[in-house]
């Protein structure tokens, strides 16, 4: 009988999980009603590039946070974003926001920029028929352009968000738009068409692998330039969390060369459904 308990429980747990580190592109189903999804990581990349501050080095991102909650049946809250950005300095260049920099030594820190997000789902996966999802928000401007992290500008974001299953493929799919702040030119802005495609290949009840090529390209300027990023990985559920690990790549000069990805995640239950 106690078997029976725990069994059933676990089984919940798995239902009702909606993992999604390390992946960038958003699922279209939603966190259930009543329940929060937290997860924390780590990432350490490669001649990490700042065109606007002049600034190029290792980057490692501490405490990369989530917290997703279901408010409604297809309703989700998202507050995403960085506990401390620390960058190792190893080439500095002539940038527009150079004569602004307060960066004594070989390194800078700080926060990183959070994001507000809410998602919508307007259907949900049935038969032949994907789930579609919109979703939208705002990137705070959190990091300082004084220490070369930041932009000091307020982005505005937009998405849809499809979401299939085939067999033990799940695959995920974001088109929008971004309106970028431009740092150079005031009270201008940079609208860019920001694209994600991911699968998620199911090995085991319990492990997933995982890929995920993400970004945006447009008329964007220093700054509010084009990416292009890959990131492979694995998802583990153990110990009642959900554990991921996986290799950044990026494409383009502006984006960071690669690195290493690390993070758990767990959901809980917030209020009564």
């Amino acid at each position: 009988m106690k078997c029976a308990i725990v069994a059933i429980f676990l089984l919940q747990i798995s239902l009702l999980h909606s993992q999604h580190r390390p992946l960038i592109t958003e699922r279209a189903e939603t966190v259930p009603r009543g329940y929060a999804l937290f997860d924390l990581g780590i990432e350490y990349l490669q001649n990490a590039v700042f065109p606007f501050s002049g600034l190029k080095g290792d980057l490692t991102r501490a405490g990369v946070l989530g917290f997703r909650v279901g408010a409604a049946d297809n309703v989700e809250i998202q507050v995403l974003g960085t506990v401390q950005h620390v960058l190792s300095i190893q080439e500095r260049f002539d940038a527009p926001n150079t004569p602004r920099l307060e960066i004594p030594g070989d390194s800078t820190h700080d926060v990183g920029d959070f994001s507000l997000a809410t998602k919508v789902r307007f259907l949900k996966e049935d038969g032949k028929r994907p789930a579609l999802a919109f979703r939208f928000g705002m990137q705070l401007p959190n990091a300082s352009n004084e220490n070369g992290l930041g932009n000091d500008e307020t982005n505005i974001f937009g998405s849809f968000l499809l979401e299939k299953e085939f067999g033990k493929v799940r695959f995920l799919t974001n088109l929008g738009i971004v309106i970028l702040g431009d740092p150079v030119e005031a009270g201008s802005q940079d609208d860019l068409f920001t694209y994600g495609v991911a699968a998620l290949y199911k090995v085991h009840p319990r492990v997933s692998l995982v890929g995920d090529i993400y970004g945006r390209t447009g008329p964007g300027g220093i700054g509010t330039e084009d990416q292009s990023r890959l990131r492979l990985g694995a998802q583990v559920e153990a110990a009642r969390l959900h554990w991921d690990v996986g290799l950044f790549l990026g494409f383009l000069d502006s984006d960071p060369d690669s690195g290493v990805i690390f993070g758990i995640s767990k959901q809980f239950q917030l209020f009564g459904r």
